[in-house]
């Protein structure tokens, strides 16, 4: 859109419960922007930021959480809360939060084809995070034994598992999908035959209770995918280009901040730890973070700042979403994402940060 182009050319040349509302930095803090440039994102008023799911420790949730404690927002003179979400997409699309974190590219074209007016300002994984487990003495050795096996899934059945099972020959109708919960030990005690996974989760948590279990990647079998999109309400984007393209800046430092020493990550942990209101295990939130990380840069293309988006990333999930009827209309993906934000504030794929001097 030329108009917002502009906008941030200018700006670049100096899950549902709304509880556990936190706001880190201080007011103290000492802009690095203009006071022009700092009023412009005053104006867009306060900011809330909906998690995906709590505060884990995942790309896209805890970079921002962090941005927020070092107080980077601030000094981009803008007043961002963070609250947990799960219904993040009419949350954004109402205009009740501006941003949020969910799944991938798949999330936002379901989203828009059900009328949210939301748009995808970064996308972190350019590989799929789910896949599907089995032990390796379960007797599933190849795709094909697959075939009337008993698969536990959470909340829905992604469509890449049905892809990668059909394109091997193996009917979906014919396995019995059952709806399970989030403790990974009912592959191992043989309640299911296979297990759909996060593979920052589950699998980290198995291998360490001693299982020896398979991963069944789908990018592996010719289904790419991607993880963890940054969503903003289109509305708010068309209004406030600039405090979008630093909401991504400051996000993207403390991305940077993090992965600089794993003291830095120990420190972001604590912070997670502070604000959650359940019980929060460190260690395992640290091994999340680093495979998180790990599928993020190995899937990085070269040349590409991280949350890079094109149309060939968001071709074949869009091609997935209408073989399986998930999407009533052919999406224009144009639309559903826009780059010119990150670019805004990269350069050689690396964020650009104001001068402190």
């Amino acid at each position: 859109m030329p108009a917002r182009t502009r906008a941030l050319a200018t700006a670049f040349a100096l899950p549902l419960l709304l509880t556990g509302c936190v706001a880190g930095g201080g007011s103290d803090v000492e802009p690095l922007l203009g006071e022009d440039d700092c009023q412009a994102n005053r104006d867009a008023g306060p900011i809330t930021f909906l998690t995906s799911f709590g505060y884990a420790a995942s790309v896209g949730i805890l970079d921002v959480l962090a941005a927020d404690e070092l107080g980077y927002f601030d000094q981009l003179c803008l007043d961002v809360t963070l609250e947990p979400g799960s219904a993040n997409t009419q949350l954004v699309s109402a205009g009740t939060a501006q941003f949020a974190g969910i799944g991938g590219a798949s999330d936002v074209l379901v989203a828009r084809d059900n009328g949210a007016e939301l748009e995808a300002i970064a996308v972190y994984g350019n590989q799929g995070a789910i896949e599907l487990l089995t032990m390796a003495d379960g007797g599933i050795d190849a795709i094909g034994d697959f075939a009337g096996a008993t698969i536990g899934y959470k909340e829905v059945i992604p469509p890449q598992f049905q892809a990668m099972l059909l394109d091997h020959g193996v009917d979906p109708d014919g396995i019995e999908w059952v709806s399970v919960g989030y403790d990974p030990s009912i592959l191992p005690d043989g309640q299911v035959d296979a297990l759909a996974a996060y593979k920052s989760n589950e699998p980290l948590v198995l291998r360490g209770a001693g299982d020896d279990i398979v991963e069944w990647d789908p990018d592996d079998y010719g289904v790419p995918s991607t993880f963890n999109a940054q969503v903003v309400n289109s509305a708010f984007a068309e209004e406030h280009p600039a405090a979008v393209a630093d909401f991504l800046r400051a996000s993207l430092h403390a991305y940077d901040w993090i992965n600089a020493s794993d003291a830095n990550l120990d420190e972001a942990l604590g912070w997670a730890e502070a604000r959650s209101e359940a019980g929060y295990d460190v260690e395992v939130s640290r091994a999340r973070w680093q495979r998180e990380v790990e599928l993020v840069e190995e899937s990085l293309p070269e040349g590409w700042p991280i949350g890079w988006m094109d149309e060939a990333q968001w071709r074949p999930e869009a091609g997935i979403l209408a073989r399986f009827d998930l999407i009533r209309t052919e999406p224009d993906l144009r639309a559903a994402f826009d780059a010119s934000f990150l670019e805004s504030v990269t350069d050689a794929g690396a964020i650009v940060w104001p001068d402190e001097g």
